[in-house]
């Protein structure tokens, strides 16, 4: 799209946020007002209307930020993407508290939306990975992790002389075998050889030889069947020609048939074939229908417009790039000239507006406000009026005066303060008791009011702490842009920068830059003005004039620690004890799966609601909003420690990738089975906490990986794995990692998996894994998706070929087997044989039972996994007495209906 394209698609995005933010209040006064909601299906699609919203905005704001090339907008919808974030989380929570359940299903709410399910899945935005982590950390990352090394500290001339005498003798070693090696095959004979070992080449000349190799190959080889070809062809062409020749001499050669014979079999074959392309004319229009309605699935497919669309976004990127250095340098320029030109009058306006507080103050009360402290802000504090009010001045100094009066009137002793202290704290804490008892005694007449319909008071929603950030935000944007954001808005507004605004920019940066310098000189001017006002107060006979309350100086924030090591020297060591690795390229695409799109409906029955689990796509998005979307955000309330639990080969590492890829982060490998053996002892292991909490924040966005948490919380150690000592990590683990994070400034998320959670402590893994994904079960729907995207890529598979057959009888199996058993399946052989000998389901069925190394995981076998979920997530117990009051209002709606016969 163009810039004009872009610029009218932000204007119809405003309009969209204006009416989403006017829903969202509503929702909030329904909240605020505690106004129950009933039934649960409707109370679901109240919070799904505004959560699908607010998913749709994010993606368009995203998409706008990444491709806006107006400059000075950017920041604005920076700030509100943040916003929006938080918000959307708040909401995921919301609607996971109205549905009782972890996997949310907005899709009745989508209907009515009349958008699909695709419009509204969260994507990672294109400035996470690349706008967090500063360029020089990206180099180490790169440098690092490519095999370079960075960081080792400077070696000694000692060191030196002895690493270059190391590889002389390395090198007279090596000329030595050479020398032998050539006089043995001399005195044998042999035919001497260049070695390979005397042509020094990089790894990149190395790969590309072998690319090079390997396309000549491939030539050669196509070469050679295509000289085949002919060469057989002109043999049996030649061979026909031979043998009609001889039969035509000898006399052998059979007559032609009669004339009207002749006329008639062409006239019939000409009727047949004529029916024979119209029966295939049909078909290829049936053909061309079911593809473009998805009901076929083509062996080709054109290129996708998704890479040409990719580099036309790259190429804007640049554009915008530029725009922006421009930016900056216009912003130097301005604020040097600004400076050079306006400072003297600046000071002076800043002066006059303290010295005008300072006169109002004089005017009312006779006295003045003690000056804001330089740690605090300093005379900005004034501008913004967050400072003593006169009002308030006098009612504290009432206040004050009582307090003085009541204290002379009977001192207390030291001991009558101290006890004073201790009621108050005693009286605060009971305080504190009352209320959790009276909370806890609403909950209980809630859930009982709850079990009959008819006192039913409905589903209250939790009031949302994140909307007033994002109105804020939003406000601010208008107040600065109301008057440019116009349908008719010149060039400037649209692409590059407004001059006008950079000009305001750097007035505001200069006054800024020279109010510290004011806030000084003003200071002194206060204190000659206190001094003159207490002689005059003396000189009227007051020995103690009044005075405004005093200020407390605010601490001086602590200069951060510089590190002993330097950021390349702490990643090298990681990376040398491989505790920081490489990771596979994977996105979560690459997480084949079906979502379930039925739950809604059969969870939205009222009084008798059926809750059939989630399907492997479901999974995928809860991934992508608790992983993907809160590792970029900035919300104090994110949980920042996600376990991912499902049976053997359930994909729980390849999530794992996926969401480092996604956001780019660096992944440190914690798992118990990878540093067993790496710093030792309870001094080292202290170090290795302290290099990856630097680490993982120099270097943010970060991934601390944990495969096999349960290990480290096992409630008994097997004796094959006490030599690894797994439970090293879980005294320290919570205090040293979790505890550190602050959610609202660090891009760190810790991810375990586990495969049988049972085996561990609750309580313990619970307060480091607060938040878990329980992966399902494989799926009918998922191994159907993906055993049409596997087979419907061979050209001559029938188009028509039975998955569902299949995909009923391999439910359980784990994606992995599946995609490795039918590759191994169809191998050339088998995809050259597809266009006599069709593929048959059996096929599939035989090579994934028999395939080696293949996880079947039963019913009996998940049913652990769901009774350790009951009794683990907060979700079980919440489910438990969900159920419970649905069987009671049942029962009492039968009872009704009962008594109406009756």
């Amino acid at each position: 799209m163009s810039n004009k394209d872009y610029y009218e698609r932000w204007l119809k995005i405003k309009e969209q946020m204006k009416q989403t933010l006017a829903e969202d209040e509503r929702v909030q006064e329904l909240a605020t007002g505690f106004i129950g909601i009933k039934p649960q299906a409707t109370a679901v699609e109240i919070v799904a209307r505004v959560y699908c919203k607010y998913c749709e905005i994010y993606n368009k704001l995203c998409d706008c930020y990444d491709q806006m090339e107006q400059v000075q907008r950017r920041p604005f919808i920076k700030k509100i993407i943040d916003a929006v974030t938080c918000r959307l989380l708040e909401l995921k929570m919301t609607l996971e508290e109205v549905e009782v359940f972890e996997f949310t299903y907005p899709e009745n709410a989508l209907q009515q939306m009349l958008i699909v399910p695709q419009d509204v899945q969260v994507l990672c935005p294109f400035f996470y990975p690349f706008e967090i982590r500063q360029a020089e950390m990206q180099y180490i990352i790169d440098e690092i992790l490519s095999g370079n090394r960075l960081g080792d500290p400077t070696p000694t001339p000692s060191e030196i002389e002895r690493r270059e005498e190391e590889r002389l003798e390395e090198e007279n070693r090596k000329r030595e075998e050479k020398e032998a090696e050539v006089k043995r095959r001399l005195a044998m004979g042999e035919e001497l050889s260049v070695s390979e070992d005397s042509v020094h080449l990089s790894p990149e000349e190395l790969e590309e030889i072998r690319l090079k190799e390997e396309y000549e190959r491939h030539i050669f080889n196509i070469q050679r069947m295509e000289r085949s070809r002919m060469v057989t062809r002109e043999n049996t062409h030649k061979f026909n020609k031979d043998a009609n020749l001889y039969l035509e001499l000898a006399g052998l050669k059979a007559p032609q048939a009669p004339e009207p014979l002749r006329i008639k079999a062409a006239s019939f074959i000409q009727r047949i074939y004529r029916k024979f392309m119209k029966i295939k004319r049909s078909q290829v229009r049936d053909r061309c229908l079911k593809t473009k309605l998805g009901m076929i699935i083509p062996s080709w497919s054109p290129p996708s417009a998704k890479i040409q669309l990719e580099k036309v976004k790259e190429d804007r990127r640049n554009y915008r790039r530029n725009y922006y250095e421009k930016w900056i340098q216009a912003n130097l320029k301005e604020k040097s000239r600004v400076l050079k030109l306006r400072e003297g009058d600046i000071m002076e306006d800043i002066s006059s507006e303290i010295r005008q507080w300072l006169q109002e103050w004089y005017n009312e009360v006779r006295l003045f406000d003690e000056f804001p402290w330089p740690e605090e802000g300093g005379s900005i504090l004034i501008v913004q009026g967050e400072t003593f009010t006169i009002e308030e001045y006098v009612e504290w100094k009432l206040a004050e005066e009582k307090r003085l009066k009541a204290e002379a009137g009977s001192p207390k002793s030291k001991e009558q303060i101290k006890a004073e202290k201790i009621a108050a704290r005693q009286e605060k804490k009971r305080l504190e008791d009352e209320a959790k008892i009276k909370e806890a005694k609403r909950l209980l007449d809630y859930k009982k009011s709850r079990l009959n319909p008819d006192n039913d008071p409905g589903i209250y929603l939790t009031i949302g702490k994140n909307l007033d950030r994002l109105i804020e935000a939003w406000k601010n944007y208008q107040t600065q842009w109301k008057s440019i954001d116009s349908p008719d808005a010149p060039l400037n507004a649209i692409k590059g920068y407004i001059m006008q605004l950079v000009t305001e920019d750097a007035y505001q940066d200069v006054q800024l830059q020279l109010r510290p310098i004011v806030d000084e000189m003003m200071r002194l001017e206060l204190n000659l003005l206190k001094n003159s006002l207490k002689a005059d107060y003396l000189a009227a006979g007051i020995s103690k004039p009044p005075q405004s309350k005093k200020r407390k100086k605010p601490r001086k924030p602590k200069a951060p620690r510089s590190d002993k090591m330097s950021p390349a020297a702490m990643f090298q060591i990681l990376a040398d004890n491989g505790i920081v690795r490489k990771y596979p390229h994977t996105t979560l695409d690459d997480y084949w799966g079906d979502q379930n799109y039925a739950a809604a409906d059969t969870r939205a029955v009222l009084w008798t609601p059926s809750f059939p689990p989630p399907c492997i796509g479901d999974v995928r998005e809860q991934v992508r909003v608790r992983c993907v979307l809160t590792l970029g955000s900035s919300c104090p309330n994110a949980v920042r420690s996600q376990l991912l639990v499902g049976p053997k080969g359930a994909g729980k590492r390849t999530l794992v990738y996926a969401i480092a890829t996604e956001t780019n982060s660096i992944l440190i490998d914690l798992s118990p089975m990878n540093i067993f053996d790496k710093f030792p002892g309870p001094k080292n292991m202290k170090t290795m906490f302290q290099l990856v909490n630097r680490v993982s924040r120099l270097m943010q966005p970060t991934v601390i990986l944990v495969d096999n948490a349960d290990k480290v919380f096992y409630k008994k150690v097997p004796k094959e794995e006490k030599m690894f000592d797994p439970t090293r990590l879980q005294k320290d683990f919570f205090k040293e990692l979790i505890k550190p994070i602050q959610a609202s400034e660090d891009k760190i998320l810790i991810l375990g998996t586990a495969s049988e959670p049972w085996l561990a402590k609750n309580p313990q893994m619970y307060k480091v894994f607060p938040s878990l994904i329980l992966i399902p079960r494989t799926d009918y729907g998922s191994i159907s998706y993906i055993l049409t995207k596997m087979l419907m890529k061979y050209h001559g598979m029938n188009r028509e070929f039975n998955v569902h057959s299949v995909a009923q009888i391999l439910r359980g199996y784990d994606i992995n087997t599946i995609k490795k058993a039918v590759n191994n399946l169809m191998n050339g052989k088998r995809v050259a044989q597809l266009a006599y000998k069709p593929l048959q389901p059996l096929e599939v069925v035989s090579a994934v039972l028999e395939y080696e190394g293949g996880k079947y995981t039963d019913v009996e076998d998940y049913d652990m996994f769901q009774q350790w979920y009951l009794s683990y997530s907060p979700w079980g117990q919440k489910y438990l007495d969900y159920m419970v009051m649905l069987e009671s209002q049942y029962v009492y709606k039968l009872k009704a209906e009962k008594k109406k016969k009756g």
